[in-house]
């Protein structure tokens, strides 16, 4: 049973609780008129009043509630609506980080790679100077000429034969040709002469073998005094080796100068041959 056809029951049940209760009513009445003492004024209004009086036949009808859009609305059931599934976007896992002891690790690695990577310069070494030499000993090229030049373009030593000059270190040595070659070449003080140079030196065999420090000079018996001359070889002036520069001490200029000559060179005196000291380191 719904909704509706219980409510038509209970109005029913209320109508005949109504109907009983006025036929019920009708009675109770009567009866007060009757215990008040007044007789009634006639025997048929008694009789009508003593008469039970007819209950009127009420036809009850059941109604039949009609359905309403709002109760066919309500029992049908309404379509669930669908859901929409949102696939979520996952994101990225973040990386771990790496424990302090591995990053301490790696650090090292890192230090020592690049220390490994890292070049190192080359470190050049300056040659350290030859030694200096001794009297009469071995002495380098570079020395030679380096001792030749504390006398160059000094004005204050004159050619003289008989005159000295303070070589490298204060010894004396005599101011002339052979004396100025002795100096260089570091031999014993006042230094040789053209005659007796030729024992601690020796003829080159070719003038293509000069070298920095090398003599050249008309030297030997028969050349003292003013009967020869030598001179100390600096370098060719070209590849054809028909040019080359000298040190020589002479009286024009009157003082240690440098010169140049064409080979083959000679004079008065003879032709100039090349020599090179016995003790020359090459």
């Amino acid at each position: 049973m719904n909704f509706f056809q219980r409510l038509g029951a209970f109005r029913y049940l209320l109508t005949a609780l109504a109907v009983a209760l006025v036929a019920v009513g009708g009675t109770a009445a009567v009866g007060a008129v009757r215990s008040d003492g007044t007789p009634p004024k006639n025997a048929s209004a008694d009789l009508a009043a003593t008469a039970p009086a007819k209950t009127p036949k009420v036809r009850t009808t059941t109604a039949r509630p009609t359905p309403t859009r709002t109760a066919t609305k309500a029992a049908t059931p309404k379509a669930t609506p669908k859901v929409t599934k949102h696939k979520t976007k996952t994101q990225p896992k973040p990386k771990a980080k790496p424990s302090p002891a591995k990053t301490k690790k790696a650090e090292v690695r890192k230090v020592v790679t690049r220390k490994s990577v890292v070049r190192r310069k080359a470190v050049t070494h300056k040659a350290k100077p030859a030694p200096k030499s001794v009297v009469d000993g071995k002495i380098s090229r570079t020395e030679v000429l380096a001792r030749a030049r504390t006398w160059l373009t000094d004005p204050s030593i004159s050619y003289n034969m008989n005159g000295s000059a303070a070589g490298p270190g204060g010894v004396e040595y005599r101011t002339d040709c052979s004396g100025y070659a002795s100096m260089a070449l570091h031999l014993d003080a006042p230094g040789r002469s053209t005659i007796d140079l030729p024992d601690v030196a020796h003829v080159l065999s070719n003038k293509d073998d000069l070298k920095p420090g090398d003599l050249l000079g008309i030297m030997g018996p028969a050349t003292g005094g003013a009967g020869g001359h030598v001179m100390i070889f600096v370098k060719w002036n070209d590849t054809s080796h028909s040019s080359f520069t000298v040190y020589e001490h002479s009286g024009n200029p009157d003082r240690p100068h440098k010169s140049v000559y064409d080979w083959p060179i000679q004079d008065s005196r003879g032709t100039y041959l090349p020599y090179r000291y016995d003790n020359i380191v090459n």
